[in-house]
């Protein structure tokens, strides 16, 4: 376990991450509890689907909330479905085990990375350019995105944004306030039941890092909006992937 101040520090650092890119800061915070303060993998997942109970996003939101009241129908759609499906990647957690499941949360976000160098490389690649997604495929994906959040306590975003933006051709800006609103309400309650009754979380550290991650993540969301495409494709392509060189060496 670390230090207090740490992880101050590391939900200021992984708040402007995750309202940067829209993605929430689970895959972050999941790593640096497993891979410097030691946690294990799946008490790492259970507190921080538990912080995600609270409205980690909201200041994030209240900077996009021109792209968000354009989606509520979208919105509600998708915090239903995951919130359900969540449970169900908790139980898939358990089941795999400890050791396995750290190297599928590597191979995971290997695959996301290369995903994004690939947009990023594209020449003459167009940009996405729609405002609106059939609410039928929300639900999908944010059932699918669900099972996968609760089975390695990632939020909506580390998967939603990547799709919307390179298979639905959502804009960037509509993608991260969308998927960031999905993480508003409780949407990890699902999770959050099956992991707090296999280990009981850390109270103390599940309010420290929501109450710093819930002001940076204000600030990185501004950011964000402030990048072009190409970089913000780049950047979050990197950070992943550097997460899984580190977890699998």
């Amino acid at each position: 376990m670390c230090d207090p101040l740490i992880y101050v520090l590391l939900g200021l650092v992984i708040g402007y991450i995750g309202g940067f890119a829209g993605i929430g800061g689970g895959p972050f915070l999941v790593s640096f509890l497993v891979l410097y303060c030691g946690m294990s993998q799946l008490a790492a997942q259970g507190n921080v689907l538990t912080m995600m109970l609270g409205p980690m996003s909201l200041l994030g939101v209240m900077s996009l909330y021109g792209y968000v009241k354009q989606q509520w129908l979208n919105i509600a759609v998708g915090v239903i479905s995951y919130c359900v499906f969540s449970y169900f990647g908790a139980e898939l957690a358990f089941y795999i085990g400890e050791t396995d499941l750290k190297y599928y949360f590597a191979v995971l976000l290997i695959l996301i990375a290369l995903l994004q160098f690939k947009s990023y490389l594209k020449k003459n690649a167009k940009e996405a350019h729609k405002d609106h997604v059939s609410v039928y495929w929300i639900g999908i994906l944010a059932a699918c995105t669900g099972i996968l959040g609760g089975m390695f306590g990632i939020g909506a975003g580390v998967l939603m944004v990547p799709i919307l933006i390179g298979v639905f051709k959502l804009k960037k800006e509509y993608a991260r306030a969308l998927s960031l609103a999905i993480l508003i309400p409780p949407v990890s309650y699902g999770a959050f039941l099956k992991y707090n009754y296999e280990s009981p979380v850390d109270w103390q550290l599940v309010g420290i890092l929501f109450g710093t991650y819930f002001i940076a993540n204000f600030f990185g969301a501004k950011m964000g909006s402030k990048i072009s495409g190409k970089a913000f494709t780049l950047v979050y392509g990197i950070l992943l992937l550097s997460i899984a060189i580190i977890y699998l060496v």
